[in-house]
Protein backbone atom coordinates (compact mmCIF):
# COMPACT_ATOMS: atom_id res chain seq x y z
CA UNK A 1 0.00 0.00 0.00
CA UNK A 2 1.57 3.44 -0.86
CA UNK A 3 0.98 6.33 1.26
CA UNK A 4 -2.47 7.69 0.20
CA UNK A 5 -4.00 4.43 0.92
CA UNK A 6 -2.21 3.68 4.57
CA UNK A 7 -3.48 7.55 5.09
CA UNK A 8 -7.20 7.13 3.93
CA UNK A 9 -7.38 3.93 5.99
CA UNK A 10 -5.82 6.24 8.90
CA UNK A 11 -8.93 8.61 8.26
CA UNK A 12 -11.94 5.98 8.45
CA UNK A 13 -9.91 4.89 11.69
CA UNK A 14 -10.32 8.00 13.28
CA UNK A 15 -13.30 8.90 11.60
CA UNK A 16 -15.19 5.51 13.18
CA UNK A 17 -14.00 7.25 16.34
CA UNK A 18 -15.62 10.50 16.56
CA UNK A 19 -12.56 12.14 15.90
CA UNK A 20 -13.18 15.59 14.13
CA UNK A 21 -10.32 14.79 11.05
CA UNK A 22 -10.05 15.54 7.03
CA UNK A 23 -7.50 15.50 4.78
CA UNK A 24 -5.68 17.59 2.53
CA UNK A 25 -2.93 16.25 0.25
CA UNK A 26 -0.78 14.02 2.21
CA UNK A 27 -1.80 15.71 5.78
CA UNK A 28 -4.79 15.37 7.79
CA UNK A 29 -5.83 17.46 10.07
CA UNK A 30 -6.97 16.00 13.36
CA UNK A 31 -9.49 17.93 15.90
CA UNK A 32 -7.73 20.82 14.18
CA UNK A 33 -4.03 19.98 14.48
CA UNK A 34 -2.21 19.24 10.98
CA UNK A 35 0.01 16.53 11.05
CA UNK A 36 1.41 14.53 8.48
CA UNK A 37 2.49 11.14 9.75
CA UNK A 38 5.18 9.00 8.53
CA UNK A 39 3.06 5.69 7.99
CA UNK A 40 4.57 2.02 7.73
CA UNK A 41 2.90 -0.87 6.50
CA UNK A 42 3.66 -4.10 8.37
CA UNK A 43 1.53 -7.67 7.76
CA UNK A 44 2.77 -9.35 11.11
CA UNK A 45 5.84 -7.34 12.42
CA UNK A 46 7.85 -8.88 15.05
CA UNK A 47 9.92 -6.67 18.04
CA UNK A 48 13.04 -7.28 15.90
CA UNK A 49 11.11 -5.94 13.12
CA UNK A 50 10.08 -3.03 14.66
CA UNK A 51 13.28 -2.13 16.18
CA UNK A 52 14.47 -2.34 12.24
CA UNK A 53 11.24 0.36 11.18
CA UNK A 54 12.27 2.44 13.72
CA UNK A 55 16.20 2.47 12.66
CA UNK A 56 15.19 3.19 9.43
CA UNK A 57 13.17 6.04 10.14
CA UNK A 58 14.84 8.14 12.42
CA UNK A 59 13.71 11.50 13.26
CA UNK A 60 10.79 10.96 11.38
CA UNK A 61 7.99 11.39 13.89
CA UNK A 62 4.72 11.86 14.16
CA UNK A 63 4.87 8.24 12.69
CA UNK A 64 2.82 4.76 13.03
CA UNK A 65 2.71 1.14 12.19
CA UNK A 66 -0.13 -0.02 9.85
CA UNK A 67 -0.38 -3.77 11.08
CA UNK A 68 -2.82 -6.89 11.04
CA UNK A 69 -1.25 -7.81 14.13
CA UNK A 70 0.63 -5.15 16.32
CA UNK A 71 1.61 -8.10 19.51
CA UNK A 72 2.17 -6.38 22.84
CA UNK A 73 5.59 -6.53 22.92
CA UNK A 74 5.62 -4.91 19.84
CA UNK A 75 3.36 -2.20 21.35
CA UNK A 76 6.22 -1.97 24.32
CA UNK A 77 9.06 -0.86 20.98
CA UNK A 78 6.87 1.67 19.14
CA UNK A 79 5.32 2.97 22.43
CA UNK A 80 8.89 3.57 24.09
CA UNK A 81 10.20 5.56 20.65
CA UNK A 82 7.05 7.63 20.35
CA UNK A 83 5.11 6.22 17.57
CA UNK A 84 2.06 4.98 17.35
CA UNK A 85 0.22 2.14 15.36
CA UNK A 86 -2.89 1.39 13.89
CA UNK A 87 -3.61 -2.48 14.46
CA UNK A 88 -6.38 -3.57 11.81
CA UNK A 89 -7.93 -6.11 14.47
CA UNK A 90 -9.58 -2.59 15.95
CA UNK A 91 -6.63 -0.50 18.31
CA UNK A 92 -5.52 2.92 17.22
CA UNK A 93 -2.31 4.29 19.14
CA UNK A 94 -1.41 8.24 17.44
CA UNK A 95 0.76 10.23 19.21
CA UNK A 96 2.20 13.74 17.73
CA UNK A 97 1.97 17.26 19.23
CA UNK A 98 -0.91 18.41 20.92
CA UNK A 99 -2.71 14.64 19.66
CA UNK A 100 -2.94 12.11 22.44
CA UNK A 101 -5.48 9.07 21.06
CA UNK A 102 -5.15 5.24 22.29
CA UNK A 103 -8.42 3.67 21.40
CA UNK A 104 -10.33 0.80 20.43
CA UNK A 105 -11.74 1.40 16.76
CA UNK A 106 -15.68 0.56 16.74
CA UNK A 107 -16.98 -2.45 15.01
CA UNK A 108 -13.61 -3.99 14.22
CA UNK A 109 -13.45 -6.32 16.86
CA UNK A 110 -15.29 -9.58 16.36
CA UNK A 111 -18.41 -9.56 18.62
CA UNK A 112 -17.74 -12.26 21.63
CA UNK A 113 -20.61 -13.62 23.80
CA UNK A 114 -17.33 -14.40 27.01
CA UNK A 115 -14.54 -11.97 27.83
CA UNK A 116 -11.38 -13.28 26.22
CA UNK A 117 -9.01 -14.26 28.60
CA UNK A 118 -6.44 -16.56 26.90
CA UNK A 119 -3.65 -16.02 29.21
CA UNK A 120 -5.03 -18.85 31.99
CA UNK A 121 -2.30 -21.28 33.06
CA UNK A 122 -4.23 -23.53 30.69
CA UNK A 123 -4.15 -21.05 27.94
CA UNK A 124 0.16 -20.55 28.53
CA UNK A 125 0.43 -24.41 28.18
CA UNK A 126 -1.79 -24.61 25.10
CA UNK A 127 0.58 -21.44 23.58
CA UNK A 128 3.89 -23.27 24.43
CA UNK A 129 2.79 -27.18 23.05
CA UNK A 130 1.64 -25.72 20.02
CA UNK A 131 5.18 -23.80 19.51
CA UNK A 132 7.24 -26.93 20.14
CA UNK A 133 5.03 -28.79 17.51
CA UNK A 134 4.60 -25.63 15.10
CA UNK A 135 3.18 -27.78 12.05
CA UNK A 136 1.22 -30.45 13.90
CA UNK A 137 -2.30 -29.36 14.36
CA UNK A 138 -3.28 -27.87 17.22
CA UNK A 139 -6.98 -29.85 18.73
CA UNK A 140 -8.26 -30.79 21.96
CA UNK A 141 -7.93 -34.66 21.55
CA UNK A 142 -4.10 -34.15 21.07
CA UNK A 143 -3.45 -31.88 23.85
CA UNK A 144 -5.55 -33.12 26.35
CA UNK A 145 -3.56 -36.30 27.51
CA UNK A 146 -0.36 -34.19 26.63
CA UNK A 147 -0.48 -31.19 28.89
CA UNK A 148 -3.03 -32.96 31.40
CA UNK A 149 -5.93 -30.97 30.93
CA UNK A 150 -9.60 -31.64 29.99
CA UNK A 151 -10.40 -31.59 26.61
CA UNK A 152 -13.83 -29.25 27.44
CA UNK A 153 -11.66 -26.64 28.82
CA UNK A 154 -8.80 -26.98 25.94
CA UNK A 155 -11.27 -26.40 23.14
CA UNK A 156 -12.96 -23.62 24.53
CA UNK A 157 -9.74 -21.60 24.31
CA UNK A 158 -8.78 -22.96 21.54
CA UNK A 159 -11.08 -21.53 20.25
CA UNK A 160 -10.22 -18.12 21.18
CA UNK A 161 -6.60 -18.48 19.76
CA UNK A 162 -8.57 -18.89 16.76
CA UNK A 163 -10.87 -16.07 17.04
CA UNK A 164 -7.44 -14.06 18.15
CA UNK A 165 -5.71 -15.29 14.44
CA UNK A 166 -3.17 -16.55 16.29
CA UNK A 167 -3.53 -20.43 15.50
CA UNK A 168 -5.30 -20.78 11.57
CA UNK A 169 -8.51 -21.62 11.06
CA UNK A 170 -8.29 -23.81 8.68
CA UNK A 171 -5.04 -25.23 9.30
CA UNK A 172 -5.30 -25.19 13.18
CA UNK A 173 -1.70 -24.59 13.13
CA UNK A 174 0.30 -22.38 15.52
CA UNK A 175 1.03 -18.58 13.44
CA UNK A 176 4.73 -18.03 14.11
CA UNK A 177 6.53 -16.02 15.36
CA UNK A 178 2.90 -13.95 16.28
CA UNK A 179 2.07 -16.91 19.27
CA UNK A 180 5.38 -16.84 20.62
CA UNK A 181 5.16 -12.75 20.55
CA UNK A 182 1.74 -12.73 22.25
CA UNK A 183 3.05 -15.56 24.63
CA UNK A 184 5.63 -14.04 25.45
CA UNK A 185 4.12 -10.57 26.88
CA UNK A 186 1.97 -12.54 28.77
CA UNK A 187 4.13 -15.01 31.02
CA UNK A 188 4.26 -14.21 34.20
CA UNK A 189 7.63 -13.21 35.63
CA UNK A 190 7.46 -11.61 39.15
CA UNK A 191 7.48 -13.18 42.22
CA UNK A 192 11.36 -14.59 41.83
CA UNK A 193 12.90 -15.26 45.50
CA UNK A 194 16.34 -15.08 45.87
CA UNK A 195 18.52 -18.11 47.30
CA UNK A 196 21.93 -18.44 49.00
CA UNK A 197 22.07 -21.57 47.54
CA UNK A 198 23.64 -23.11 43.95
CA UNK A 199 21.09 -24.51 41.53
CA UNK A 200 22.70 -28.00 42.73
CA UNK A 201 22.01 -27.21 46.37
CA UNK A 202 18.47 -26.59 45.33
CA UNK A 203 18.17 -29.79 43.23
CA UNK A 204 19.87 -31.72 46.40
CA UNK A 205 17.17 -30.56 48.76
CA UNK A 206 13.81 -30.67 46.97
CA UNK A 207 14.43 -33.44 44.59
CA UNK A 208 15.24 -33.26 40.77
CA UNK A 209 12.08 -33.94 39.93
CA UNK A 210 10.60 -30.50 41.46
CA UNK A 211 13.36 -27.81 39.86
CA UNK A 212 13.50 -26.83 36.37
CA UNK A 213 16.22 -24.67 35.19
CA UNK A 214 14.60 -21.71 33.42
CA UNK A 215 17.70 -19.35 32.73
CA UNK A 216 20.47 -18.53 30.46
CA UNK A 217 22.43 -21.88 30.78
CA UNK A 218 19.56 -23.76 30.10
CA UNK A 219 18.78 -21.99 27.06
CA UNK A 220 22.24 -22.54 25.52
CA UNK A 221 21.51 -26.35 26.57
CA UNK A 222 19.44 -25.82 23.66
CA UNK A 223 21.46 -23.72 21.37
CA UNK A 224 21.50 -20.33 22.70
CA UNK A 225 24.32 -18.16 22.18
CA UNK A 226 24.63 -16.33 25.48
CA UNK A 227 28.07 -15.21 26.70
CA UNK A 228 28.94 -16.00 30.04
CA UNK A 229 25.70 -17.96 30.73
CA UNK A 230 27.43 -19.97 33.32
CA UNK A 231 27.76 -17.29 35.71
CA UNK A 232 24.97 -15.87 36.04
CA UNK A 233 22.57 -17.32 39.22
CA UNK A 234 20.19 -20.01 38.03
CA UNK A 235 16.68 -19.70 37.63
CA UNK A 236 14.61 -22.21 38.81
CA UNK A 237 10.60 -22.82 37.90
CA UNK A 238 9.42 -25.20 41.07
CA UNK A 239 7.11 -27.16 40.68
CA UNK A 240 4.50 -27.13 44.01
CA UNK A 241 3.80 -24.90 46.65
CA UNK A 242 4.97 -27.72 48.97
CA UNK A 243 8.65 -27.14 46.94
CA UNK A 244 8.83 -23.27 47.22
CA UNK A 245 8.01 -23.68 50.80
CA UNK A 246 10.83 -25.69 51.45
CA UNK A 247 13.42 -23.37 49.27
CA UNK A 248 12.42 -20.65 51.53
CA UNK A 249 14.91 -21.87 53.99
CA UNK A 250 17.56 -21.56 51.82
CA UNK A 251 16.76 -17.71 51.79
CA UNK A 252 19.48 -15.57 53.40
CA UNK A 253 19.35 -12.06 52.90
CA UNK A 254 23.24 -11.68 54.32
CA UNK A 255 24.73 -13.88 51.63
CA UNK A 256 24.82 -13.36 47.71
CA UNK A 257 22.18 -14.31 45.69
CA UNK A 258 23.63 -17.84 43.95
CA UNK A 259 20.25 -18.40 42.48
CA UNK A 260 16.39 -17.45 42.12
CA UNK A 261 13.35 -19.45 42.57
CA UNK A 262 9.58 -19.23 41.65
CA UNK A 263 6.26 -21.49 41.65
CA UNK A 264 6.07 -22.33 37.76
CA UNK A 265 3.63 -20.39 36.25
CA UNK A 266 2.04 -23.71 34.29
CA UNK A 267 1.87 -27.07 35.94
CA UNK A 268 3.32 -28.83 32.59
CA UNK A 269 6.76 -28.06 31.97
CA UNK A 270 8.12 -29.82 29.05
CA UNK A 271 11.89 -30.89 29.87
CA UNK A 272 15.06 -30.55 27.19
CA UNK A 273 14.96 -34.44 26.92
CA UNK A 274 19.05 -33.89 25.57
CA UNK A 275 19.62 -33.28 29.35
CA UNK A 276 17.76 -35.82 32.05
CA UNK A 277 18.78 -35.17 35.56
CA UNK A 278 21.91 -36.89 37.08
CA UNK A 279 23.76 -37.29 40.61
CA UNK A 280 25.72 -34.32 39.27
CA UNK A 281 22.94 -32.40 37.71
CA UNK A 282 20.05 -33.18 40.28
CA UNK A 283 17.15 -30.62 38.13
CA UNK A 284 15.48 -30.43 35.35
CA UNK A 285 16.26 -28.44 32.05
CA UNK A 286 13.41 -26.95 30.54
CA UNK A 287 12.64 -26.91 26.97
CA UNK A 288 13.78 -24.67 24.79
CA UNK A 289 10.87 -22.96 23.96
CA UNK A 290 9.93 -22.90 27.66
CA UNK A 291 13.21 -21.19 27.89
CA UNK A 292 12.79 -18.39 25.28
CA UNK A 293 9.52 -17.56 26.71
CA UNK A 294 10.74 -17.13 30.48
CA UNK A 295 14.12 -14.59 28.62
CA UNK A 296 12.19 -12.70 26.15
CA UNK A 297 9.78 -11.73 29.07
CA UNK A 298 12.58 -9.18 29.58
CA UNK A 299 12.11 -6.96 27.19
CA UNK A 300 15.71 -5.10 28.30
CA UNK A 301 18.40 -8.17 26.88
CA UNK A 302 15.88 -11.54 26.61
CA UNK A 303 14.49 -10.20 23.37
CA UNK A 304 17.54 -9.59 21.88
CA UNK A 305 18.55 -13.10 22.77
CA UNK A 306 15.70 -14.60 21.28
CA UNK A 307 16.12 -13.35 17.95
CA UNK A 308 19.50 -13.84 17.66
CA UNK A 309 19.15 -17.36 18.65
CA UNK A 310 17.04 -18.29 15.44
CA UNK A 311 14.42 -20.86 17.42
CA UNK A 312 11.55 -19.10 15.99
CA UNK A 313 12.70 -19.33 12.29
CA UNK A 314 12.26 -23.08 12.51
CA UNK A 315 8.75 -22.93 12.83
CA UNK A 316 6.52 -23.98 10.06
CA UNK A 317 4.14 -21.69 8.71
CA UNK A 318 0.49 -22.04 9.18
Amino acid sequence: MDQAELTEELLLALTELGVPVHAEGEALFVDGVRIAPTLVARAHPTPADLTQVLHENRGRLPAMIVSDRVSEAGRAVLRDAGWGWLDRRGDLRLWAPGIRIEATVPGQHTVRTKPLNMWTPVGLEIALAAMINPEQAVTARKLAPKIGRSAGAIHELLGRFTEQGLIGKSTHRPLMPDLFWETAAHWPEEGWIPLAASADQVGTLLGSNHVVRVDERAATMGGAKITAAGNLPARMYLTSPTALRRARSLVDREQPTRSWVRLAPVAWLPDNENYPPTDTQPWRVAHRVLCALRLAADPARGQEIVEAWGILNEAGPT
